[in-house]
């Protein structure tokens, strides 16, 4: 059913993380100074783009694309009530997703070296985001599974 407790887990996935591609939360920084420079320079690399304090060095597509991923696939699988199997694979889907985003959140922090000199890294709160992301999906899994556990144990009674 649609008002059940894995409904609002996956409502909570989807909201969070659409909140995360329409925001700016940022997830590591890095201070340093720069090969070609003697300035030091402060990254700060959120969701969407990592920049300086005055301009913007790149964009993060490929975190916005799979978080826009994890949380139109939450919508779906909140309809799928009625295929619980369906739904316990969307929700494992949203799992997956969530790995290549902090894969993808590697690669843009730990993985670039922004500068080479006296480098400071620091990872912030934003970082912890999409792991209450999959505690959220992984929960949602659960309840559903239980859910289909208990439709099992009353089919065998009729």
């Amino acid at each position: 059913m649609i008002q059940r407790i894995q409904t609002v887990y996956l409502l909570l996935v989807a909201i969070i993380s659409s909140t995360l591609i329409l925001s700016d939360v940022p997830f590591y920084s890095e201070t340093g100074i720069p090969e070609d420079t003697q300035d030091k320079l402060t990254i700060t690399v959120d969701f969407n783009s990592t920049d300086t304090a005055t301009e913007q060095v790149g964009r993060n597509d490929m975190l916005i694309y799979f978080l826009g991923a994890v949380s139109l696939i939450s919508l779906v699988a909140i309809f799928m009530f009625k295929n619980r199997k369906l739904q316990m694979r969307l929700a494992l889907a949203n799992i997956g997703f969530l790995i290549v985003v902090f894969v993808a959140m590697y690669m843009r922090s730990f993985g670039s070296e922004y500068t080479s000199v006296e480098t400071e890294q620091s990872i912030l709160v934003g970082f912890f985001i999409p792991l209450a992301i999959g505690i959220f999906s992984f929960l949602a899994y659960s309840r559903i599974k239980k859910d289909e556990k208990l439709v099992r144990s009353l089919d065998r009674l009729r």
